[in-house]
């Protein structure tokens, strides 16, 4: 039995080891340097081929009593609740103590969130799926997704706010991309899972996830990154309400837009949808300075930097949580003594061109094409990098290139789907079969300045700005009107647009190539250009 002084682990010694290991050579709570070592999950042993024995290190006589009962790491799971028995009989550990080489546990968790029930199709035939959010007594969340058998037994008797026993899942890495919650592992509750309600008293208002805020000046360093982010700040202002008319089916959506305010002194937008916007926001719109904390908060690149309330986003007005009262209590102090009346600036200042927005994490520098693409490629594992074209000219649009494809009308879906039969949609994505299709742009377009040219990759939202129509009417024109449609195209020659670009090295086939993206485009700001150009002149640039 090794043991580390944080776990224990039963291991095997190679045939070839039994002259070093025979005649006491090695005794108990000898230190061993463990040179070739293999870990075999399915048999939950080491198997040690090299060794050497580490002669000048003392054990204690505490580790050494640690080592014949149980290791301090255990002890501690006890403590923080791994593992620890409750009045019913059943032993839970702490989610922060679980991963796939866990086997046999119970956790005790709220039910933070639950999802709408997905149906989707693949090879084996339909299926049906679920997210959860689980949040234990320590404020450790993590995600779990239901599969048919498990909603089928347990869906109705698992009500949000209320806890359960779960046990006999199975664990993996989590998927950051997909996921809102902080966790290194997610669960999969199959039909051999056990969840049953906790009759236990326990306190739920400690199950909460715990708070990771970041500061409104930081937030720029979280553009592009997966995952969302948690804020507390102040409301500094309120919008209107108002709706947005979804392409997908045609509804409307309520939107509002509230400015953030921290004692970094920085701004932000943030955008409410649907419910927070018109039962939150209303609220808020008479409650100018108050304290709110808001968790699952998607950062994008609108305008330099903003913020976008998704589905499982939560907005809590004067929080009062044991893990953010004091957080909330200080901002509110500093907003009464001078943030009300500070001078602020907004967080995304600086990282965009007129209506643009940023697109690394660190500010964009003005560029040109030239320096923007240097002989030398950087590697394909280097991050992205960004820059501003301040003065750039679409030169080149050919016509006869795919400008669009065929899209997804979920909203917030943009996958591709594939024409079955006519009028009838695939989607790989969702497995689901639609009536119709949203086409969204993706072209490429030649572009110069002052100092060179270069091939750009331009997208929906950009192309519809350049092209001066959205895809559908282009593709109305395409298919009535061949020549007008060569019109359309050409008409977006020979413009001038203030760009923000992304370059990356790309593997394609064993060979590197750069790869330039438009992540926004705005007209040319000339009085901003022309003091660009004076501070030029005046060597202060």
């Amino acid at each position: 039995m090794l043991n580390d002084g944080a776990d224990k682990l039963e291991a095997m010694f190679s045939p070839e080891l039994s002259s070093k290991l025979a005649g006491g050579f090695v005794k108990p709570h000898a230190v061993l340097k463990l040179t070739d070592v293999r870990y075999k999950s399915e048999e939950k042993r080491a198997f040690v081929s090299e060794f050497e024995i580490v002669d000048d290190c003392v054990l204690t006589d505490e580790y050494k009593e640690n080592a014949e009962t149980e290791t301090p790491a255990a002890k501690k799971r006890k403590v923080d609740g791994g593992a620890a028995p409750t009045s019913s009989g059943k032993k839970t550990q702490s989610i922060a103590s679980l991963n796939p080489y866990t086997g046999n546990w119970t956790i005790k968790a709220k039910l933070a969130s639950k999802g709408a029930v997905r149906t989707f199709r693949n090879a084996r035939g339909e299926g049906r799926v679920c997210t959860i959010e689980l949040v234990d007594d320590n404020g450790t969340a993590i995600q779990a997704t239901m599969w048919k058998d498990a909603i089928d037994k347990y869906d109705a008797i698992m009500e949000v706010g209320k806890v359960y026993y779960v046990s006999r899942g199975s664990l993996r890495p989590a998927n950051r991309q997909y996921s809102n919650v902080n966790n290194d592992y997610e669960m999969s509750l199959d039909g051999k899972c056990d969840i049953s309600p906790c009759e236990d008293p326990c306190d739920v208002s400690k199950m909460s996830r715990a708070y990771e805020l970041v500061a409104i000046d930081a937030l720029p360093t979280k553009i592009g990154t997966r995952g969302s982010v948690d804020v507390l700040a102040c409301v500094a202002a309120v919008g209107e309400l108002r709706a947005i008319r979804r392409k997908s089916d045609d509804s409307e959506v309520q939107v509002r837009d509230i400015t953030l305010l921290d004692d970094t002194k920085k701004t932000v937008s943030l955008t409410l949808w649907g419910e927070l916007a018109t039962e939150q926001g209303e609220r808020l719109a008479n409650e100018i300075g108050a304290v709110v904390a808001l968790r699952g908060l998607r950062v994008t690149d609108y305008n330099g930097v903003s913020l976008s309330t998704v589905q499982r986003s939560e907005l809590i007005v004067e929080p009062s949580g044991d893990d953010i009262a004091a957080k909330a209590d200080a901002l509110r102090a500093w907003y009464a003594a001078e943030g009300s009346t500070a001078e602020t600036t907004a967080a995304g200042a600086g990282l965009a061109t007129a209506r643009g927005g940023a697109g690394a994490g660190a500010p964009a520098q003005r560029v040109d094409l030239k320096a923007f693409q240097p002989e030398l490629l950087p590697p394909a594992t280097n991050k992205y990098e960004v820059g501003i074209l301040g003065c750039a000219t679409v030169v080149l649009v050919k016509p006869d290139q795919p400008m669009y494809y065929c899209a997804c009308p979920e909203e917030g879906n943009n996958k591709k789907v594939v024409e079955e039969s006519p009028g009838k949609w695939y989607c790989e994505a969702t497995q689901k079969t639609y009536d119709s299709c949203r086409r969204r742009y993706i072209l490429r377009l030649k572009v110069s300045d002052h100092a060179g040219g270069g091939w750009v990759n331009v997208f929906h939202e950009q192309a519809c700005q350049m092209l001066g129509c959205d895809a559908e009417e282009l593709h109305a024109l395409r298919e009535s009107n061949p020549a007008a449609y060569e019109r359309k195209v050409k008409a977006a020659q020979f413009k001038p647009w203030g760009l923000k670009l992304k370059s990356k090295t790309e593997e394609y086939q064993g060979e590197q190539k750069r790869r330039l993206t438009v992540l926004t485009c705005a007209p040319v700001d000339y009085a901003a250009e022309a003091k660009h150009l004076l501070s030029l002149i005046q060597g202060t640039a």
